[in-house]
């Protein structure tokens, strides 16, 4: 065999091992995999080793294949020992201990991940993309009226790199959740002295709801009486410095010296789910990338703040078919937004002139 022939047939088993894992979810039989291999490749010199090698460059973040496969996948692969599962048998496996033995109880969620997120996608909301882009026009006149009044330039070229980025649909720059060791007694809505952010509890994002439903800024009464209630909200890119491993692995390009803060009331970064099913939203890596297209295909990566680049590759091949709720638009939204507008203008300027942040 020539050496580019032994190439072709290489590359040829490697595209088949990696469709087989993906169709498998990582969910591998290696009598399975070994039977495929042979059958289309008859004079290959297939062995186990090989598989092993595939294996470690697949589930190790040092490996060759790491970002090839979603986290979901790797976890399934470093699971499955001598025990094959297919899509219909919920396993558990003994395990020796070196005491007595147990039992193992597998995790099976990543064969639901398609279903959650065919759910999810009827029943979340979306803010339209006319009112966002109605804020990202307001933002380029508010960023002077309200920097206008810090006394310390340092920190007006802060707020202005990290709120006020070109294409920012934050609703209330300066306001962000605070990390544990930031919430000393009374930290709620009062200043983070290192940088001069209000910290808050994840209220302040409900206001554009609020004012969307009832044309008033958030109280619990009301959210109450609207039926607003029955949801909560899931912030779909991370707004904290701890939580962009996965937009660092599925965009091109992320700049590490961006702070995501404005995240936290941006308005195409808020999405209102039913009350009990956000969680997957948090941690299934593969919806949340589902949620991350979604995003993109709303509004474009023109609003990212240090994300560039979404790599398709890591789509899941169902996405194309989930029902997505189609995003509201009341009759009168632009009034109700440039209420919501004139109310976080004078908020801000209220809550930073008694904090004795800001002049005027």
């Amino acid at each position: 065999m020539s050496y580019m022939q032994k190439v072709i047939n290489e590359t040829s088993i490697k595209d088949t091992l990696f469709e087989y894992i993906r169709k498998k979810n990582g969910i591998v039989s290696y009598d399975e995999l070994e039977n495929l291999i042979l059958l289309n490749f008859p004079n290959s010199k297939w062995k186990k080793s090989h598989w092993a090698w595939y294996k470690a460059q697949i589930s190790s973040p040092k490996g060759k294949y790491y970002d090839l496969f979603p986290e979901s996948v790797r976890n399934n692969l470093n699971s499955v020992k001598k025990s094959y599962r297919n899509k219909n048998e919920s396993i558990i496996s003994k395990k020796p201990n070196t005491n007595a033995n147990y039992f193992e109880f597998i995790d099976n969620s990543n064969n639901v991940e398609r279903d959650v997120a065919f759910a999810l996608a009827k029943v979340c909301y979306h803010i339209h993309p006319k009112i966002v882009e109605k804020i990202i026009e307001d933002n380029k006149i508010f960023k002077y009226e309200i920097l206008k009044h810090f006394n310390d330039n340092d920190t007006k070229s802060f707020f202005e790199k990290t709120f006020f980025y070109e294409g920012s649909d934050c609703i209330f720059p300066g306001v962000r959740r605070p990390v544990n060791k930031e919430k000393s007694q009374n930290w709620k809505n009062n200043i983070n002295v290192e940088d001069y952010t209000i910290l808050n509890d994840n209220t302040i994002p409900r206001h554009i709801w609020s004012f969307l439903s009832m044309d008033k800024p958030y109280n619990g009464n009301m959210w109450s009486k609207s039926g607003l209630a029955k949801f909560e909200l899931a912030h779909i890119f991370g707004h904290k410095k701890d939580e962009k491993r996965l937009e660092k692995k599925v965009f091109s390009f992320y700049d590490v010296t961006k702070l995501p803060f404005a995240y936290f009331t941006s308005a195409s970064n808020v999405v209102l789910i039913p009350n009990g099913l956000m969680k997957p939203t948090d941690t299934f890596e593969i919806i949340k990338i589902a949620f991350y297209k979604r995003h993109i295909d709303l509004y474009g990566e023109n609003a990212f703040h240090a994300e560039r680049e979404f790599n398709n590759k890591f789509i899941p091949e169902w996405y194309s078919e989930l029902k997505w709720q189609d995003p509201p638009l009341p009759n009168d939204w632009e009034r109700k937004i440039n209420n919501l507008l004139r109310y976080r203008k004078q908020f801000l300027i209220r809550k930073y002139k008694q904090l004795g942040a800001i002049h005027g």
